[in-house]
C-alpha cells in the first residue's frame, strides 16, 4: 500500500481522473472495515461520480484539450507519489484504473498501538476480467521482488498472501511486509495487514462485529449529513478520526526511519492532554451538479459537549447578522465572518500555552501576563482587563491580493469587533510604543486619526513555512527539524489600528489603508453582484441561526496560487497556502526549497481558467454535538 496513509487520497484521485463507464453497483464498505479505521474515503459509484463531475465547470475544464498537457502531468505526479506501490503490492495506480465497477473505498487503519495499515475495497461488478488481469500482474511483479506466495484459508475464502523480503542491504523490519488479496463475489480487497483483511472477510460472511459502521462517531457524522441531504446517497463520503489518524501517520513515518527519534512529547500528546480529543471525528458528503450548484458539500465536526481543558476555547455562539460592513471593499477575493467567545478563549489559553512552550510545566503563561503588567521595563499592561475584555464577539476576515502576482501578493485582514475604541487604542500604544519590532507608520490616512502600528521588516532568508509538529503528508521521510528562530511569524509584515468599531490586524499596511479609505457604501462588498448571488443561494438553503458565513470569489481566491504554479515559484510562496505546502510537502533537507512537482509552463493563461470558476458560499452552525458546515460552488450563471 502507499508509504503514507494519505496516499489513499491520491489513489482515489487517480482512479477518478480515469473513470470509465460501468454499470452501477452500490456497496457498503463501512460494514466491512474495522472500527479501528482512522480515515475513510468512499465513492458510491465510480461511473456516477465521473458523470456528475463531467457536468461541472471544473469537469469540463479538465476535459478541454488545452488542459491535456497539464492533466497528463498531474497524472504522472500522482503515479510518482505511488512509487512504492509496486514494491508493496505489486501493482500500480494504472493497473487499478480499470477495476472498479461500483463503489471503491480506501481506509487508513490502526490495528494496534504504533501500527498502521491500509485497505482498498472495490466493487468489481462487470469487471471480473479486469480484476483477474490485475491479479496476474501482481503475481508477476511480486515474483520479480522475490516475494514468496502462499495461500491462507479464512472464513471460507482463499487469501493470496505475498511475503515480501526487505530491499537488499536493508535490515528486516520488526513486522514482515506483506500484501494480501482476495476476490469473493463482486468484491476485490487488498491490504498490507493479514489481520485486517481476515476481519474484512469475517464481516463479509456475516460472522463478525466491530465494524466502522458500528462506531458511534462514524454514525453521528453520517446520520447528521443524511438528515440534511435526504435519502439519496451522496457521490462521495469521507470520515476521519483526527488524533487517531495522526497516530497512524506517525507510525508510518517511524516505519520509514531506521532509528526513529522518540521525543518526550509530541503534538498528539499535547492535543490529547488539552482536551482536543473531544473532536472525535470529522467527515461529510460531497455531491456534484445538483440544485444549480457545481459542488455541494456537507461537513460535520463531531465534538459532543461538554468540552474539557483548552477545548473550551472553541466556543462559537450562533447569531443572525452576517452582512459585510461598509468598510469591506467590493473587490475582495473572499469574506468570512464568525462569532466567538473571545474572553472565554483567553481564559482557557494558558494551559495550552504552557504545554507548547514549557513542556507542560504550569505557570509560564501566568508569568508572561504578570511580566507584561508588572515588569518596569515592560508595557505595564493588564492584557485581560485593558485589551481582551474590550473585544466583541464578531470577527471578520478579508482576503485579497496585489498585482502583479508575486510570492508576496496575498493580503489578509482580521477585524475584531470592539466595545470601546479608545480603550483598545490605549492598549495598543502600551504594547507597542517601546517594542523594537513595531513602529508608528508615518503616513496618515484621510479621516483616520489613530495610530497605525506596523511591524519592522523581517529577515526572509529562511524557507517560508509554518511550524507544525505533525507527521508529513507527502511521500518523503521525516520532516526537517527547524529551530524556532528560523520561523517567520504568520503575518511578518503585520499592521494594526483601531477604527470603525473594530481592531484591524492586516498582513500588510497597504491593505489596511485600502480598507480604511473605503467609505462609499456603493463601493462596498454588500453591493457586489457576486455577493448578492451567493446570498440568494444561501437563503435558499434556509440556514438556521449560525456562527459563521463565508463568501468566496473562487477565481480571485485561486488566482495567486495558479499564477505562482505557472511561474514555477510556488515553493517560494509566502502566502499562507504556499507556506502550508512547504510544511507538508518538503523540503527534505534543511534550508533547501522543495521542488515544484507540476510543470507550470503546461498550464494555460489564467483568463482561460477563470471562466470555469464560480462564486462559492458556506455557513457553519454550532450544535450540541459539534458543528455542521454546508457549502457550495455555484453552477454557471
Amino acid at each position: 500500500m502507499p508509504r503514507n496513509p494519505m496516499g489513499a487520497f491520491w489513489l482515489l484521485v487517480a482512479l477518478l481522473l480515469a473513470a470509465n463507464g460501468v454499470q452501477p453497483a452500490r456497496g457498503a464498505s463501512e460494514n466491512l472495515l474495522p472500527d479501528t479505521t482512522r480515515a475513510f474515503l468512499s465513492v458510491n459509484n465510480v461511473k456516477s461520480f465521473a458523470d456528475q463531475w463531467n457536468k461541472t465547470q471544473l469537469g469540463q475544464l479538465i476535459k478541454d484539450p488545452v488542459m491535456k498537457p497539464f492533466v497528463e502531468d498531474l497524472r504522472r505526479q500522482l503515479d510518482e507519489r505511488w512509487t512504492g506501490m509496486r514494491e508493496r503490492l505489486g501493482l500500480t495506480v494504472e493497473d487499478l484504473r480499470e477495476v472498479p465497477g461500483g463503489e471503491v473505498a480506501v481506509a487508513a487503519i490502526q490495528p494496534g498501538p504504533g501500527k498502521h495499515a491500509t485497505a482498498v475495497l472495490a466493487d468489481i461488478t462487470g469487471h471480473q476480467e479486469q480484476a483477474n488481469a490485475v491479479l496476474k500482474k501482481v503475481q508477476a511483479n511480486m515474483a520479480k521482488q522475490g516475494a514468496k506466495q502462499r495461500q491462507v484459508q479464512s472464513a471460507g475464502a482463499t487469501l493470496i498472501v505475498y511475503d515480501i523480503p526487505p530491499p537488499e542491504g536493508h535490515p528486516a523490519p520488526a513486522t514482515p511486509q506483506q500484501a494480501i488479496y482476495f476476490v469473493r463475489g463482486n468484491l476485490l480487497a487488498a491490504a498490507d495487514d493479514l489481520g485486517v483483511i481476515q476481519g474484512i472477510l469475517t464481516r463479509l460472511a456475516g460472522q463478525g462485529s466491530g465494524s466502522l459502521a458500528e462506531a458511534k462517531a462514524f454514525q453521528a457524522v453520517m446520520t447528521r449529513c443524511q438528515a440534511d441531504a435526504g435519502k439519496e446517497p451522496p457521490e462521495a463520503r469521507w470520515w476521519i478520526q483526527p488524533l487517531g489518524y495522526l497516530e497512524v501517520a506517525q507510525a508510518a513515518r517511524a516505519e520509514r526511519t531506521d532509528k526513529p527519534k522518540r521525543r518526550k512529547r509530541s503534538m498528539i500528546d499535547v492535543l490529547k492532554k488539552q482536551g482536543f480529543g473531544g473532536v472525535q471525528a470529522i467527515g461529510g458528503y460531497l455531491d456534484f451538479a445538483v440544485d444549480k450548484c457545481d459542488i455541494i458539500h456537507r461537513t460535520v465536526i463531531y465534538a459532543p459537549k461538554p468540552f474539557e481543558g483548552a477545548m473550551k476555547m472553541l466556543s462559537f455562539p450562533n447569531r443572525k447578522e452576517f452582512g459585510p460592513p461598509p468598510w469591506a471593499p467590493r473587490d475582495v477575493a473572499a469574506y468570512a465572518t464568525f462569532y466567538a467567545d473571545i474572553l472565554t478563549a483567553f481564559d482557557h489559553f494558558g494551559p495550552l500555552f504552557d504545554e507548547l512552550y514549557s513542556e507542560g510545566e504550569p505557570g509560564l503563561w501566568a508569568d508572561t501576563l504578570q511580566s507584561l503588567e508588572k515588569d518596569p521595563d515592560g508595557p505595564r499592561i493588564n492584557v485581560r482587563s485593558e485589551l481582551v475584555s474590550h473585544l466583541g464577539p464578531r470577527i471578520t476576515i478579508l482576503t485579497d491580493y496585489q498585482l502583479p502576482i508575486t510570492t508576496t501578493s496575498e493580503r489578509l485582514l482580521f477585524a475584531v469587533e470592539v466595545k470601546d475604541e479608545d480603550a483598545v487604542d490605549r492598549a495598543l500604544a502600551k504594547l507597542f510604543k517601546n517594542d523594537p519590532d513595531m513602529r508608528r507608520h508615518p503616513e496618515a490616512v484621510p479621516g483616520h486619526s489613530r495610530t497605525i502600528w506596523e511591524s519592522a521588516p523581517h529577515d526572509k532568508s529562511s524557507i517560508p513555512s509554518v511550524t507544525l509538529d505533525l507527521p508529513p503528508i507527502g511521500p518523503g521521510g521525516a520532516p526537517p527539524q527547524k529551530t524556532p528562530h528560523e520561523q517567520p511569524p504568520i503575518l511578518p509584515n503585520q499592521a494594526l489600528t483601531v477604527a470603525r468599531g473594530h481592531l484591524f490586524i492586516a498582513s500588510h499596511v497597504d491593505f489596511l489603508k485600502k480598507v480604511l479609505r473605503q467609505s462609499d457604501e456603493k463601493a462596498s462588498l454588500a453591493r457586489a453582484v457576486e455577493y448578492q448571488v451567493v446570498q440568494k443561494a444561501l437563503a435558499a438553503l434556509k440556514p438556521p441561526d449560525r456562527t459563521a458565513e463565508i463568501f468566496n470569489r473562487t477565481d480571485e481566491t485561486y488566482r495567486p496560487t495558479y499564477e505562482l504554479i505557472r511561474q514555477g515559484k510556488m515553493p517560494e510562496s509566502e502566502m499562507l497556502f504556499g507556506r502550508l505546502l512547504n510544511t507538508f510537502l518538503g523540503p527534505e533537507k534543511k534550508g533547501v526549497p522543495r521542488k515544484q512537482e507540476i510543470e507550470g509552463s503546461k498550464m494555460p493563461e489564467f483568463d482561460y481558467v477563470r471562466r470555469h470558476l464560480s462564486p462559492a458560499g458556506a455557513y457553519v452552525v454550532s450544535e450540541e454535538q459539534g458543528w455542521f458546515i454546508k457549502g457550495f460552488m455555484l453552477g454557471k450563471q
